[in-house]
């Protein structure tokens, strides 16, 4: 009997780290503060994103169907707790955070991992 592959849930999250570093290159542009800012907020939401895929893919098969659930309900609660830690740091511990880099980068990371998912599992 053969198992259903995995997806390369890995390829996606270093896309988006290659894509989340040009920004912040471009932003480098603008000021360090610019780039920084940018640098955390989509560290803040692609970290958290790979911990949750790992955590989502670690077994497959329906033998396997409680080791699942458990470690995708494991996923998420370390995906909102990694999320909200690391932007309660971000705004605690950087003083000067251009909040608007800051979000426009999370928010976009958010439809770019969509769109590689969706490309990787076709």
């Amino acid at each position: 009997m053969k198992t259903i592959p995995r997806p390369p849930v890995l390829k996606v999250s270093l896309i988006q780290l290659l894509v989340l570093l040009a920004l912040t290159c471009g932003a480098l542009w603008f000021s360090l503060n610019a780039a920084l800012s940018v640098l955390l907020g989509g560290l803040c939401q692609v970290f958290p994103q790979a911990w949750f895929t790992s955590q989502a893919f670690k077994y497959a098969g329906a033998h396997q169907a409680d080791k699942v659930l458990s470690s995708m309900y494991r996923g998420e609660a370390g995906k909102v707790l990694l999320t909200a830690s690391g932007c309660i740091a971000t705004f605690v511990l950087f003083d000067k955070v251009n909040i608007i880099g800051f979000m426009v980068v999370f928010v976009t990371m958010i439809p770019l991992q969509l769109v590689l998912v969706a490309r990787a599992l076709k």
